[in-house]
């Protein structure tokens, strides 16, 4: 189980290398909005341009990061609540199963 230190630093190094390697030092984590779940954590994080004019066009597209227990750091499907995709994949039934 990881703690939300690690799930920060989790989520932060997954930006920084692979979701945003060219925006690596724009990425602002927001540890305060942390919520742990079942599964893992989720993080909240923002471009450094964003927080600065507050301009949506440099906001993130998707601005939470899911850290499972396990540690490997990804974007959720934006087609559903964060909470649901979650308890989807707590439960096993994530990815759905076809038929």
């Amino acid at each position: 189980m990881l703690t939300k230190e690690e799930a920060v630093s989790a989520g932060l190094h997954f930006l920084r290398t692979l979701a945003y390697p060219e925006r690596a030092n724009s990425v602002v984590m927001l540890p305060d909005t942390a919520v742990e779940f079942r599964f893992g954590w989720t993080v909240r994080f923002d471009f450094q341009e964003h927080i600065d004019t507050g301009n949506p066009a440099a906001a993130p597209f998707a601005s939470v990061v899911v850290v499972p227990h396990s540690g490997a750091a990804h974007f959720p499907p934006t087609h559903l609540p964060v909470a649901d995709y979650m308890e989807l994949c707590a439960t096993g039934n994530w990815p759905p199963r076809k038929g």
